[in-house]
């Protein structure tokens, strides 16, 4: 589910990987259109990790949680919908599959996320630490 392309696309009538970085993720939307797209690409994204991850987790067991988080993080770096064309980074659904898979884990990787990117403005940065 590539939410960042097909929020561009019906929304701006773009694709988006014909700007900034090229990818699909939440940061380029942000960085590209703002806020105003870039908060709901952040939220599906994250959603997109969290779901599976979470669901299976309770309902098979926690590796089965981990696999299906990790097929989220793989099908955001090369969607379906897209042919398998480059992604995002995975960084945004990865924290969700986090917080599905160790909830206490996601939520320290997404406080120390949001306090290095506001120390140094760089989603990169943070994404690193």
């Amino acid at each position: 589910m590539p939410s960042g392309y097909w929020l561009v696309r019906a929304f701006k009538h773009e694709d988006i990987r014909r700007h900034g970085s090229g990818n699909i993720g939440a940061s380029n939307v942000w960085r590209t259109y703002g806020r105003r797209l870039g908060i709901p690409v952040v939220l599906l994204d994250v959603a997109k990790g969290f779901v599976p991850a979470l669901v299976f987790s309770l309902t098979v067991s926690p590796l089965a949680g981990v696999l299906a988080g990790a097929a989220a993080m793989l099908g955001h770096a090369r969607p379906l919908f897209l042919r398998f064309e480059k992604g995002g980074k995975m960084v945004a659904t990865t924290a969700g599959a986090f917080l599905g898979v160790a909830p206490l884990v996601g939520g320290i990787s997404a406080v120390v996320w949001i306090a290095v990117f506001l120390l140094f403005r760089y989603a990169s940065v943070a994404s690193i630490a």
